[in-house]
Formats: structure tokens, sequence, C-alpha cells
């Protein structure tokens, strides 16, 4: 498929651990929580669906979106979530309180078009800050308030996993010490999707900073063949203007987890050796790495 034919199929953020919202009689009814071990598809007005790759133990900033009946995002709406324990006998409340709304206008870069930005359309994401103290099942209560518009409550259910047990990097594991491709060892157009390139975020590796012990933001992303077209608003948006303001205090480098002729010949998407050391299974990721390589 072309960058053309993929502006066609904007992809949702990712959907590992994606469940639909629906409510039994009880708990909207009453307003009390209950999560009923089999939920009923296409039921409710508003469905759930959580975009974090992994849920694990510890400490985690869980994000979510939310769709209409039609399949449209649900944005700017003020949403409450109270997150359970599922494992004893009774759901026990760990964490209550609001969620905030990330907005994100959508977009790609058109290598067709000679680089101009496409804009897609607008999505946005739900976040929490939350602690999960055991692996296993766990459900959210949520509360939804939308152009003046309260819904019944619902909920829904989803797995958190043993942090040991998931094969992917975390917060508080080591950087690898990847050597990636550089400016100075491939043309940057090999390297670089963006339009313009950012060619000060490919002039160090990863391994040459950590060496320096210089911290660093390291996002892995694709502007021009992002499937959720969030690629490129994460380097406009975030990685530019954090270089811009803190460039002198850390090293900034932009990797495309894949290899750029194979996207361009065939819609191939091979990853590259810092995608498969870095265990990267979605994009963007954006790393932040302390002095300490941590």
């Amino acid at each position: 498929m072309t960058a053309a034919g993929r502006a066609l199929a904007v992809a949702a953020l990712a959907l590992i651990f994606a469940f639909v919202a629906a409510c039994d009689d009880d708990g909207p009814a009453s307003g009390e929580p209950a999560f009923p071990t089999v939920l009923s598809l296409g039921e409710g007005d508003i469905f759930v669906n959580i975009t974090n790759t992994f849920i694990v133990t510890g400490e985690n900033r869980v994000s979510m979106r939310l769709t209409d009946r039609d399949d449209e995002p649900l944005l700017g709406a003020e949403v409450e979530v109270g997150f359970y324990d599922l494992n004893g006998e009774e759901p026990r409340l760990v964490s209550d309180g609001a969620a905030r709304f990330v907005p994100v206008t959508l977009s790609y870069v058109d290598e067709l078009s000679g680089g101009e930005t496409a804009v897609t359309g607008e999505d946005g994401v739900y976040v929490r800050e939350v602690a999960f103290g055991e692996a296993g099942a766990w459900g959210a209560w949520i509360r939804v308030t939308h152009e003046g518009k309260e819904y019944e409550p619902f909920p829904f259910r989803f797995t958190v996993a043993d942090r040991d047990a998931v094969d992917v990097l975390l917060p508080g594991d080591a950087a690898p010490a990847t050597v990636q491709q550089t400016a100075a060892t491939a043309p940057i157009e090999e390297i670089d999707s963006s339009f313009p390139p950012r060619p000060d975020m490919h002039d160090v590796t990863v391994a040459d900073a950590l060496a320096a012990r210089r911290p660093m933001v390291v996002a892995f992303a694709t502007p021009a063949f992002c499937r959720s077209r969030t690629c490129a608003p994460v380097m406009d948006t975030v990685m530019d203007p954090l270089a811009e303001k803190y460039g002198d205090r850390a090293e900034f480098i932009h990797i495309e987890p894949y290899v750029l002729r194979d996207l361009r010949a065939a819609n191939i998407e091979t990853p590259v050796p810092a995608a498969l050391e870095w265990r990267i299974r979605t994009e963007p990721v954006v790393y932040v790495v302390g002095a300490d390589g941590v």
C-alpha cells in the first residue's frame, strides 16, 4: 500500500488489551461497580479500549480511547475512572479520579506530494497514572460527561501482566547500547522520513550518548508511514519543542523503526536492528533515558 493508500486506513491507537465496554442491569442502575464476566458487544453508547501495549504491575500511565456507537472518537469529555482489583472475592477500589484528555491532530508526511503534511482527523486519549499491586484481573468503572450529557457509568475488564513476564522495555530498565545508523553512515533520506529531515536528531548513536553519560530522549517514529498517524505529531509537538528547550542538556535521537527502502518499495515493515534491540512493538514510542543509562 502506498502512503496515499495508508491515508485511507487511519488506524486507531494501539488496540492491544482492547475491551468493549458494556453494562449489566445491576451496575449502572444502582451506581455500584459490577464487572460481568462476559461483556456484550454492541450494547451501550460508549466503547473503550486501552491503548497501552502492556499494563504491568507497578506504576502505569493508563491510556484509554473512547468512541461512540458510530466508532467516532469521543473528544474532550469529562471522564472519571475508578480502578478495581478483581482478584479477590469482591471488587476492591484501588484508585479513583479524573482522567486527563490528551488531544492529537492526526497527520503524516505524504511523500507522494513532495513531503506535504496530510491531516487525517482529530483524535485523543484519556490518561491516568495508576499503580497496580498484583497481576491478574482488573476492572475500570467509568463515568463520562460530554457536551452536557451525563452517561450511565459502565465497566470494562482488562488484564495486568507481571512486570517480569513481558518482553518490553519498561521504566527502570537499562537502555540498550544501540549503534544505529546516523547521518554520518547513511543518507539522511534513508534513515528519516520526516520532511524536512531532522539531521540534528541523527548525529549521535545511543551507545555514544550512554558512554558520555548524556541524558537522552529517543523517539522511535516513522512520520511518513505511521499506522496511527501519531508519529508526525509526536515529532512536531513533543520532540521538536523539547529539543529546542533542552538540546544543550540532553541528546534528542530519532530512529525510524523500519527499513525505509522496504516500506517505500513494497510496504514491508522490516524492523531495523535498533527496533529489535529496544523490543519495539508499536510506534511511536518515546523513551527518556537518564545519565545513568536507565
